[in-house]
């Protein structure tokens, strides 16, 4: 399985592409920003896109989302059902408070998909491989996905290198933040840690991540 990131958008969201040669099947994991970009390697790979993943929903993780499923109407679209509101334009309008981000990518959320069905704790995604992990706290359905063959976490905006996700955005709990990041310290120290913005980590560096020490 190959794993490719993408930095989209004005917050540089980190856009993961995973793929299986071999099956010629491929999973977009946070579609943020920059719908023609996301396409564009997708069909570089020659893989054929199976399902949008998202480890939550705030807008700059979901903007690109709706051109995706425009393009490729044959997408899964999975969420927790906690955070499944937010792919909604007009939800999305009543809680992002970045007008200039509503502004320019406001067709775009307007084609926000519906989602096709929930993702839950300790689900596995059978043809990817990636197990659901449950990591409330930066958002009330905010997940991580785990590979445990390839060695790696997609971890949102749970846990970054050398940080950890806000709580300030309305339905924030630091308290469930901190438990679901003690959670994901519980895998092996190689496993990769692959966040939602910045740089990519490790289990065993972000032991001593100053705001989990």
């Amino acid at each position: 399985m190959f794993v490719q990131r993408l930095v989209t958008g004005p917050y540089q969201t980190n856009c993961y592409l995973l793929g299986d040669e071999a099956k010629q099947s491929g999973w977009i994991v946070d579609p943020g920003n920059d719908a023609e970009l996301i396409i564009s390697e997708i069909e570089r790979w020659g893989v054929e896109p199976v399902a949008m993943l998202f480890t939550h929903t705030h807008w700059d993780h979901i903007a690109a989302a709706g051109p995706l499923k425009v393009r490729y109407p044959h997408l899964e679209v999975l969420v927790t059902e906690e955070d499944a509101p937010f792919l909604d334009w007009e939800m999305v309008k009543s809680v992002c408070f970045d007008r200039r981000f509503l502004s320019l990518y406001k067709e775009d959320l307007k084609l926000l998909p519906k989602p096709t069905g929930y993702l839950v704790d300790g689900q596995l995604l059978e043809d990817s491989g990636l197990v659901v992990i449950k990591t409330p706290g930066h958002t009330p359905g905010g997940v991580c996905f785990y590979h445990e063959e390839g060695q790696f976490v997609l971890t949102g905006d749970t846990l970054f290198a050398g940080s950890v996700g806000r709580t300030d955005l309305g339905s924030g709990d630091m308290d469930l933040l901190m438990a679901s990041c003690r959670r994901l310290l519980e895998l092996d120290d190689q496993v990769q840690v692959l966040p939602g913005h910045g740089p990519t980590s490790t289990i065993a560096q972000e032991r001593n991540n100053p705001f989990l020490i």
